[in-house]
Protein backbone atom coordinates (compact mmCIF):
# COMPACT_ATOMS: atom_id res chain seq x y z
CA UNK A 1 0.00 0.00 0.00
CA UNK A 2 1.58 3.76 -0.47
CA UNK A 3 1.89 6.13 2.08
CA UNK A 4 1.36 8.61 0.26
CA UNK A 5 -2.30 9.95 1.62
CA UNK A 6 -4.62 10.33 -2.05
CA UNK A 7 -7.21 12.15 -2.31
CA UNK A 8 -10.55 10.20 -0.78
CA UNK A 9 -13.78 9.72 -2.32
CA UNK A 10 -16.08 12.50 -1.07
CA UNK A 11 -19.11 11.52 0.90
CA UNK A 12 -21.97 12.80 -1.56
CA UNK A 13 -25.10 10.99 -2.79
CA UNK A 14 -24.68 12.44 -5.97
CA UNK A 15 -20.87 11.15 -6.79
CA UNK A 16 -21.32 8.12 -4.63
CA UNK A 17 -25.13 7.13 -3.92
CA UNK A 18 -24.27 3.49 -2.88
CA UNK A 19 -22.02 5.22 0.40
CA UNK A 20 -24.79 7.67 1.22
CA UNK A 21 -26.45 6.75 5.23
CA UNK A 22 -30.43 7.14 5.08
CA UNK A 23 -31.32 10.11 6.77
CA UNK A 24 -33.69 9.31 9.16
CA UNK A 25 -35.63 11.73 11.46
CA UNK A 26 -33.53 12.91 14.18
CA UNK A 27 -34.24 11.32 17.80
CA UNK A 28 -36.10 13.92 19.89
CA UNK A 29 -33.49 15.00 22.79
CA UNK A 30 -34.39 13.63 26.41
CA UNK A 31 -33.41 17.18 27.80
CA UNK A 32 -31.96 20.48 27.16
CA UNK A 33 -28.07 20.34 26.77
CA UNK A 34 -27.89 17.04 26.05
CA UNK A 35 -24.51 15.73 24.69
CA UNK A 36 -24.02 13.31 21.82
CA UNK A 37 -21.18 11.48 21.93
CA UNK A 38 -20.46 8.89 19.00
CA UNK A 39 -17.40 6.58 17.76
CA UNK A 40 -16.52 5.36 14.58
CA UNK A 41 -14.41 2.46 14.06
CA UNK A 42 -13.55 -0.74 11.07
CA UNK A 43 -12.84 -3.88 10.90
CA UNK A 44 -11.34 -5.87 8.41
CA UNK A 45 -8.86 -3.77 6.79
CA UNK A 46 -5.97 -5.77 6.93
CA UNK A 47 -7.17 -8.98 5.66
CA UNK A 48 -7.03 -10.59 1.65
CA UNK A 49 -10.26 -11.73 1.86
CA UNK A 50 -14.05 -10.73 3.04
CA UNK A 51 -15.53 -7.79 3.49
CA UNK A 52 -14.26 -4.48 4.99
CA UNK A 53 -16.67 -2.91 7.30
CA UNK A 54 -16.62 0.51 9.33
CA UNK A 55 -19.26 1.15 11.96
CA UNK A 56 -20.57 3.95 13.86
CA UNK A 57 -21.97 4.27 17.24
CA UNK A 58 -23.66 7.35 19.40
CA UNK A 59 -25.35 7.89 22.68
CA UNK A 60 -27.36 10.72 23.85
CA UNK A 61 -26.61 11.62 28.01
CA UNK A 62 -26.46 14.20 29.92
CA UNK A 63 -23.20 15.28 31.07
CA UNK A 64 -22.50 15.68 35.34
CA UNK A 65 -21.64 19.46 36.11
CA UNK A 66 -17.68 19.68 35.63
CA UNK A 67 -17.54 16.30 33.47
CA UNK A 68 -15.60 16.79 29.80
CA UNK A 69 -15.84 13.51 28.63
CA UNK A 70 -18.20 10.97 30.27
CA UNK A 71 -17.81 7.43 30.62
CA UNK A 72 -19.93 5.15 29.66
CA UNK A 73 -18.61 2.19 31.28
CA UNK A 74 -18.48 3.91 34.16
CA UNK A 75 -22.12 5.19 34.01
CA UNK A 76 -23.57 1.75 32.61
CA UNK A 77 -21.83 -0.21 34.80
CA UNK A 78 -24.62 -2.18 36.58
CA UNK A 79 -25.40 -3.89 32.37
CA UNK A 80 -21.91 -3.39 30.94
CA UNK A 81 -18.30 -4.24 31.90
CA UNK A 82 -15.03 -4.22 30.23
CA UNK A 83 -14.48 -7.05 31.46
CA UNK A 84 -16.45 -10.56 31.07
CA UNK A 85 -19.13 -11.06 33.03
CA UNK A 86 -19.13 -14.66 34.40
CA UNK A 87 -22.72 -14.72 35.97
CA UNK A 88 -23.71 -13.30 32.27
CA UNK A 89 -25.33 -10.40 34.17
CA UNK A 90 -23.82 -7.80 32.17
CA UNK A 91 -23.00 -7.32 28.26
CA UNK A 92 -19.19 -7.23 27.11
CA UNK A 93 -18.45 -4.10 25.80
CA UNK A 94 -14.77 -3.03 24.75
CA UNK A 95 -12.44 -3.64 21.62
CA UNK A 96 -13.39 -6.58 19.21
CA UNK A 97 -10.16 -8.07 19.62
CA UNK A 98 -10.93 -8.64 23.66
CA UNK A 99 -14.52 -9.82 23.30
CA UNK A 100 -13.92 -12.08 20.52
CA UNK A 101 -11.79 -14.86 19.71
CA UNK A 102 -11.40 -17.97 17.73
CA UNK A 103 -10.87 -19.73 20.68
CA UNK A 104 -14.24 -18.50 22.61
CA UNK A 105 -16.56 -17.55 19.40
CA UNK A 106 -18.98 -14.83 18.84
CA UNK A 107 -21.03 -15.89 21.81
CA UNK A 108 -19.81 -12.61 24.21
CA UNK A 109 -19.93 -10.78 20.68
CA UNK A 110 -22.89 -11.41 19.87
CA UNK A 111 -24.60 -11.56 22.84
CA UNK A 112 -23.69 -7.39 23.27
CA UNK A 113 -23.94 -6.59 20.10
CA UNK A 114 -27.49 -7.65 18.99
CA UNK A 115 -28.80 -6.71 22.76
CA UNK A 116 -27.68 -2.96 22.51
CA UNK A 117 -29.45 -3.06 18.60
CA UNK A 118 -32.33 -4.54 19.89
CA UNK A 119 -33.08 -1.01 22.67
CA UNK A 120 -33.16 1.02 19.49
CA UNK A 121 -35.51 -1.53 17.50
CA UNK A 122 -32.97 -3.24 15.15
CA UNK A 123 -34.12 -7.09 15.28
CA UNK A 124 -34.56 -9.73 12.63
CA UNK A 125 -34.89 -13.64 12.28
CA UNK A 126 -32.28 -13.58 9.97
CA UNK A 127 -28.42 -12.64 9.36
CA UNK A 128 -29.96 -10.58 5.52
CA UNK A 129 -32.35 -8.86 7.55
CA UNK A 130 -30.49 -7.81 10.16
CA UNK A 131 -28.10 -6.31 7.64
CA UNK A 132 -30.52 -4.38 6.25
CA UNK A 133 -31.65 -2.85 9.60
CA UNK A 134 -27.82 -1.84 10.64
CA UNK A 135 -26.37 -1.19 7.19
CA UNK A 136 -29.07 -0.14 4.84
CA UNK A 137 -28.33 -0.84 1.29
CA UNK A 138 -25.44 -3.61 1.66
CA UNK A 139 -27.11 -6.58 0.88
CA UNK A 140 -27.45 -5.76 -2.76
CA UNK A 141 -24.23 -5.84 -3.10
CA UNK A 142 -23.13 -8.79 -0.74
CA UNK A 143 -25.24 -10.88 -1.92
CA UNK A 144 -23.70 -10.68 -5.51
CA UNK A 145 -21.01 -13.13 -4.18
CA UNK A 146 -22.36 -16.94 -4.21
CA UNK A 147 -20.24 -17.49 -1.11
CA UNK A 148 -22.38 -15.06 1.43
CA UNK A 149 -25.71 -16.86 0.58
CA UNK A 150 -27.31 -18.50 3.93
CA UNK A 151 -25.39 -22.42 4.40
CA UNK A 152 -27.68 -25.62 5.29
CA UNK A 153 -28.79 -25.29 9.29
CA UNK A 154 -27.73 -21.60 9.23
CA UNK A 155 -29.87 -19.72 12.30
CA UNK A 156 -29.73 -15.93 13.02
CA UNK A 157 -28.71 -15.18 16.20
CA UNK A 158 -26.06 -17.83 15.77
CA UNK A 159 -24.98 -18.52 19.37
CA UNK A 160 -28.15 -17.73 21.36
CA UNK A 161 -32.00 -17.78 21.42
CA UNK A 162 -33.76 -14.14 20.66
CA UNK A 163 -35.86 -14.54 23.54
CA UNK A 164 -32.83 -14.14 25.99
CA UNK A 165 -31.83 -11.12 23.78
CA UNK A 166 -34.96 -9.29 24.27
CA UNK A 167 -35.21 -10.10 27.79
CA UNK A 168 -31.15 -8.71 28.18
CA UNK A 169 -32.41 -5.32 25.96
CA UNK A 170 -35.43 -4.69 28.25
CA UNK A 171 -33.10 -4.95 31.45
CA UNK A 172 -30.44 -2.53 29.44
CA UNK A 173 -33.09 -0.08 28.52
CA UNK A 174 -34.62 0.33 31.81
CA UNK A 175 -31.27 0.72 33.15
CA UNK A 176 -30.33 3.20 30.46
CA UNK A 177 -33.05 4.94 31.49
CA UNK A 178 -32.80 4.98 34.91
CA UNK A 179 -29.29 6.76 34.12
CA UNK A 180 -30.54 9.08 31.65
CA UNK A 181 -28.48 7.77 28.34
CA UNK A 182 -29.61 5.91 25.39
CA UNK A 183 -28.44 4.87 21.83
CA UNK A 184 -29.59 7.11 19.17
CA UNK A 185 -27.70 5.39 16.44
CA UNK A 186 -26.02 2.18 15.31
CA UNK A 187 -25.01 1.47 12.00
CA UNK A 188 -22.23 0.33 9.56
CA UNK A 189 -21.00 0.46 5.91
CA UNK A 190 -19.88 -3.47 4.27
CA UNK A 191 -17.89 -3.60 1.66
CA UNK A 192 -17.87 -7.16 -0.14
CA UNK A 193 -14.51 -7.61 -2.56
CA UNK A 194 -16.07 -6.52 -5.75
CA UNK A 195 -17.30 -3.47 -4.29
CA UNK A 196 -14.26 -2.34 -2.45
CA UNK A 197 -11.92 -3.32 -5.17
CA UNK A 198 -13.99 -1.39 -7.12
CA UNK A 199 -13.13 1.85 -4.91
CA UNK A 200 -9.62 0.60 -4.88
CA UNK A 201 -9.38 1.62 -8.69
CA UNK A 202 -10.46 4.79 -8.17
CA UNK A 203 -8.35 5.99 -5.09
CA UNK A 204 -5.38 3.03 -5.38
CA UNK A 205 -4.89 3.89 -1.69
CA UNK A 206 -6.61 1.93 0.95
CA UNK A 207 -6.50 4.39 3.71
CA UNK A 208 -8.32 7.03 1.56
CA UNK A 209 -11.26 4.49 0.80
CA UNK A 210 -11.41 3.71 4.96
CA UNK A 211 -11.63 7.35 5.55
CA UNK A 212 -13.95 7.95 3.07
CA UNK A 213 -15.90 5.34 4.71
CA UNK A 214 -15.96 7.26 8.23
CA UNK A 215 -16.51 10.36 5.99
CA UNK A 216 -19.86 8.83 5.62
CA UNK A 217 -20.64 8.22 9.02
CA UNK A 218 -19.21 11.65 9.94
CA UNK A 219 -21.69 13.37 7.63
CA UNK A 220 -24.64 11.52 8.75
CA UNK A 221 -23.49 12.54 12.48
CA UNK A 222 -23.12 16.17 11.73
CA UNK A 223 -26.82 16.05 9.81
CA UNK A 224 -28.60 14.62 12.75
CA UNK A 225 -26.39 15.98 15.64
CA UNK A 226 -24.55 18.76 14.76
CA UNK A 227 -26.83 21.15 16.40
CA UNK A 228 -26.20 19.39 20.35
CA UNK A 229 -23.13 19.00 22.04
CA UNK A 230 -21.55 16.56 19.83
CA UNK A 231 -18.26 14.81 20.67
CA UNK A 232 -17.05 12.11 17.72
CA UNK A 233 -14.11 9.49 18.51
CA UNK A 234 -12.47 7.72 16.11
CA UNK A 235 -10.15 5.62 15.92
CA UNK A 236 -6.58 6.28 13.58
CA UNK A 237 -7.86 5.59 10.05
CA UNK A 238 -5.08 3.86 8.82
CA UNK A 239 -1.85 5.27 8.98
CA UNK A 240 -3.12 8.72 8.58
CA UNK A 241 -1.93 11.22 11.03
CA UNK A 242 -3.65 14.58 10.05
CA UNK A 243 -6.89 15.07 8.88
CA UNK A 244 -6.92 18.73 8.76
CA UNK A 245 -7.17 19.30 4.84
CA UNK A 246 -9.37 16.11 4.68
CA UNK A 247 -12.05 17.34 6.74
CA UNK A 248 -11.62 20.92 4.98
CA UNK A 249 -12.46 19.45 1.64
CA UNK A 250 -15.17 17.16 2.62
CA UNK A 251 -17.14 19.57 5.31
CA UNK A 252 -16.44 22.81 3.51
CA UNK A 253 -19.44 24.66 5.13
CA UNK A 254 -18.32 23.93 8.36
CA UNK A 255 -15.25 26.07 9.88
CA UNK A 256 -12.32 24.16 11.09
CA UNK A 257 -10.14 24.43 14.03
CA UNK A 258 -6.99 22.58 14.30
CA UNK A 259 -6.79 22.03 17.93
CA UNK A 260 -4.37 19.34 18.65
CA UNK A 261 -1.67 16.94 16.03
CA UNK A 262 0.50 15.00 17.74
CA UNK A 263 1.36 11.40 17.97
CA UNK A 264 -1.49 9.04 19.21
CA UNK A 265 -4.47 11.94 18.89
CA UNK A 266 -5.58 14.31 16.91
CA UNK A 267 -8.39 16.71 18.00
CA UNK A 268 -10.39 19.12 15.66
CA UNK A 269 -13.48 21.42 16.01
CA UNK A 270 -16.13 21.95 13.82
CA UNK A 271 -18.05 25.23 13.65
CA UNK A 272 -21.61 26.21 11.74
CA UNK A 273 -24.16 28.76 13.33
CA UNK A 274 -22.63 28.84 16.22
CA UNK A 275 -22.45 25.16 16.90
CA UNK A 276 -19.38 23.67 17.53
CA UNK A 277 -18.70 19.65 16.72
CA UNK A 278 -15.19 18.30 18.83
CA UNK A 279 -13.72 15.81 16.66
CA UNK A 280 -10.85 13.36 17.89
CA UNK A 281 -8.91 10.41 16.16
CA UNK A 282 -7.03 8.08 18.58
CA UNK A 283 -5.06 5.26 18.65
CA UNK A 284 -6.43 2.93 20.63
CA UNK A 285 -10.05 4.63 21.07
CA UNK A 286 -12.03 1.75 21.56
CA UNK A 287 -10.27 1.77 25.15
CA UNK A 288 -10.64 5.27 26.27
CA UNK A 289 -14.79 5.70 24.42
CA UNK A 290 -17.47 3.19 24.79
CA UNK A 291 -19.29 4.01 21.36
CA UNK A 292 -16.06 3.29 19.60
CA UNK A 293 -16.09 0.02 20.99
CA UNK A 294 -19.25 -0.74 20.36
CA UNK A 295 -18.98 0.46 16.75
CA UNK A 296 -15.51 -2.41 16.86
CA UNK A 297 -17.71 -4.78 18.21
CA UNK A 298 -20.17 -4.32 15.23
CA UNK A 299 -18.46 -4.05 12.71
CA UNK A 300 -16.00 -7.76 13.99
CA UNK A 301 -19.94 -9.32 14.28
CA UNK A 302 -21.04 -8.06 11.08
CA UNK A 303 -17.29 -9.54 9.37
CA UNK A 304 -17.48 -12.58 10.94
CA UNK A 305 -20.83 -13.64 10.64
CA UNK A 306 -19.92 -12.98 6.61
CA UNK A 307 -16.87 -15.02 6.53
CA UNK A 308 -18.92 -18.23 8.64
CA UNK A 309 -20.71 -18.38 5.08
CA UNK A 310 -17.68 -17.94 2.99
CA UNK A 311 -16.25 -20.84 5.07
CA UNK A 312 -19.33 -22.77 4.86
CA UNK A 313 -19.53 -22.14 1.03
CA UNK A 314 -15.39 -23.06 0.07
CA UNK A 315 -16.10 -26.45 2.20
CA UNK A 316 -19.74 -27.28 1.03
CA UNK A 317 -17.30 -27.66 -2.65
CA UNK A 318 -14.28 -28.76 -1.06
CA UNK A 319 -15.12 -30.62 2.41
CA UNK A 320 -11.54 -31.28 3.94
CA UNK A 321 -10.82 -27.17 3.63
CA UNK A 322 -10.02 -25.48 6.75
CA UNK A 323 -11.64 -22.64 7.40
CA UNK A 324 -9.90 -18.90 7.41
CA UNK A 325 -10.35 -15.50 9.03
CA UNK A 326 -9.06 -14.23 5.56
CA UNK A 327 -5.76 -12.64 6.93
CA UNK A 328 -2.87 -12.23 4.31
CA UNK A 329 -0.64 -15.27 5.42
CA UNK A 330 -3.47 -17.91 5.73
CA UNK A 331 -5.74 -16.31 3.38
CA UNK A 332 -2.80 -17.21 0.56
CA UNK A 333 -2.92 -21.04 1.84
CA UNK A 334 -6.34 -20.59 1.75
CA UNK A 335 -6.30 -19.13 -2.28
CA UNK A 336 -3.58 -21.93 -2.55
CA UNK A 337 -6.02 -24.67 -1.51
CA UNK A 338 -9.19 -23.50 -3.45
CA UNK A 339 -7.04 -22.67 -6.80
CA UNK A 340 -8.67 -25.47 -9.08
CA UNK A 341 -12.20 -25.18 -7.77
CA UNK A 342 -12.00 -21.17 -8.57
CA UNK A 343 -10.98 -21.34 -12.03
CA UNK A 344 -13.79 -24.52 -12.65
CA UNK A 345 -16.26 -21.83 -11.58
CA UNK A 346 -14.44 -19.01 -13.05
CA UNK A 347 -14.76 -16.70 -10.50
CA UNK A 348 -12.60 -13.75 -11.00
CA UNK A 349 -9.85 -12.45 -8.76
CA UNK A 350 -11.46 -8.79 -8.73
CA UNK A 351 -14.77 -10.50 -6.88
CA UNK A 352 -12.66 -12.83 -4.24
CA UNK A 353 -8.86 -11.51 -3.65
CA UNK A 354 -8.96 -7.56 -2.31
CA UNK A 355 -6.42 -5.33 -4.60
CA UNK A 356 -4.86 -3.99 -1.28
Amino acid sequence: MSNTPATPILPTTANHPKLALPLTPNPLPLYNHAMILAGIDEAGYGPLLGPLVVGCCAFELHPDPGEDLPCLWKRLRRVASKSRDRKGAKIHINDSKLVYSTATGLKELERAVLTLAATIGITSEELPGFLERVAPGAWPQIKLHPWYRAFDGEKFPIEHHPVAIRMLANSLSAEMQRVSTRCVHLSAKVLPEKQLNRLLQHTHNKSSVLFSLAATHLDHLLGHFGQQQLVIFCDRQGSREHYGRLLRLMFEDWALEIRLEADGVSEYGLTRSGHTVRLIFAEKAEAQCLPVAVASMLCKYLREALMRRFNAYWRSLLPTLKPTAGYYTDGMRFLKEIDEKRRQLAIPDSHLIRQR
